[in-house]
């Protein structure tokens, strides 16, 4: 692949999206426009008629439940809508200030994540408040036998080298050109289907949940003869359903907290994703603010809030993340916000004209927070 120096900002962004939202099975794979039809038209049409603030119409042709597989006018006005709804992640990157209404890549990208949090909703089972009965409902029947031990993070391992491989590449190129001050195309390395896992899942609906609740998670490339690993401590060995996009699962009864999970199919071992294990005597976890709200590459970004624990809170922001970050008093955190794709380019860029929207949630093993936004400025 080939791209010119200018194009670096907008590559960074599509690269980001690539390697953190492929865990996801993508409804929208193509772009639209006024007069496209087809399936992922009916689909765009779905997601847009959910929220009052984007819908198509409100009777008739295009409406819920009467949606069509063609884009026109009002698709497009609706798409419009959606755009400017989501500025920061839609139109923003692209260097845009109004809706275009034309759906491309960070359109694609939003309208994914929506409609993988839909697919999540509609296969979740109403929670329970006791376990099933089952013969393994023990804590035995739920530890890692030896046999069964793996690194449930080769699958990360695999995306962050990926990722890596992208990232060195780029910024070696734009080392050079800021001495040469050259405006020649970059070549980009190829990332193969072999260098990313085969098996890749999506957040878990709900986050959280206590022992016995049922938990649905969005995946691409499961089998049935799949296990899902809590940690490397604990398993399901079994499934309650697997279908073309997502599998059920029950809470095991094992200790509350945060856990890594992963999901092992044959030799294969897929991403990881946050699940908390809830315990009702916990806290719940709350942002109250962030500062400074533009933080230059580098700079320290202190967070507030409530519910933090002594250790191994995790915080998770749109480029980074960062483990077992402590918070002595509870409420507060702090991290360093330098993130790899962007260091080189920061050292050029060094009067923060450039201003890049993100966002930032906290993990702990009592639950998630809500999530708070901030600028990175170059």
């Amino acid at each position: 692949m080939r791209i010119s120096f200018l194009s670096f900002l907008t590559i960074l962004l599509l690269l980001s999206y690539t390697l953190h939202a492929n865990a996801q099975t993508d409804v929208f794979t193509t772009n639209l426009s006024l007069g496209s039809s087809g399936p992922q038209v009916i689909a765009l049409q779905k997601i847009l008629n959910q929220d009052p603030d984007t819908r198509i119409a409100v009777t008739g042709s295009g409406s819920p439940g009467n949606e069509t597989d063609h884009f026109g006018q009002l698709t497009k006005a609706a798409v419009i809508r959606f755009q400017e709804k989501y500025a920061s992640e839609v139109l923003v990157p692209a260097g845009l200030t109004k809706g275009t209404g034309r759906v491309g890549s960070y359109t694609r990208a939003k309208l994914n994540t929506l409609s993988a949090r839909t697919a999540s909703t509609k296969n979740e089972i109403p929670s329970v408040t006791t376990p099933p009965s089952t013969p393994t409902s023990s804590l035995a029947g739920y530890t890692v036998k030896d046999k069964e031990k793996i690194d449930i993070y080769v699958g990360d391992k695999m995306l962050a080298n990926a990722k890596d491989k992208m990232y060195s590449a780029l910024n070696k190129e734009l080392a050079s050109r800021a001495i040469s001050r050259s405006t020649a195309t970059i070549t980009l390395p190829t990332i193969r289907p072999t260098d990313v896992p085969s098996i890749l899942i999506g957040v878990p609906a709900p986050k959280t949940g206590p022992s016995g609740a049922y938990v649905s998670i969005t995946h691409s490339g499961l089998s049935t003869q799949s296990a899902l690993y809590f940690g490397s401590t604990y398993i399901v060995r079994t499934l309650l359903k697997s279908t073309p996009e997502s599998f059920i699962f029950v809470v095991p009864p094992i200790p509350p907290g945060l856990y890594d999970i992963a999901v092992k199919t044959g030799g294969v071992v897929s991403n990881t994703k946050m699940f908390v294990i809830t315990d009702p005597k916990n806290p719940s976890v709350h942002l109250q603010s962030i500062s400074p709200t533009t933080v230059p590459y580098g700079g320290i970004l202190t967070i507030i809030g409530s519910g933090f624990t002594p250790q191994g809170n995790v915080v998770v922001t749109t480029q980074q993340k960062f483990t077992d970050v402590p918070s002595p008093d509870g409420t507060t955190l702090t991290v360093e916000l330098a993130p790899e794709s962007y260091r080189e380019y920061a050292k050029i860029i060094t009067n923060g004209e450039i201003t890049i929207p993100m966002s930032l949630y906290v993990a702990n093993d009592y639950g998630f927070s809500d999530e708070k936004s901030f600028t990175l400025a170059l």
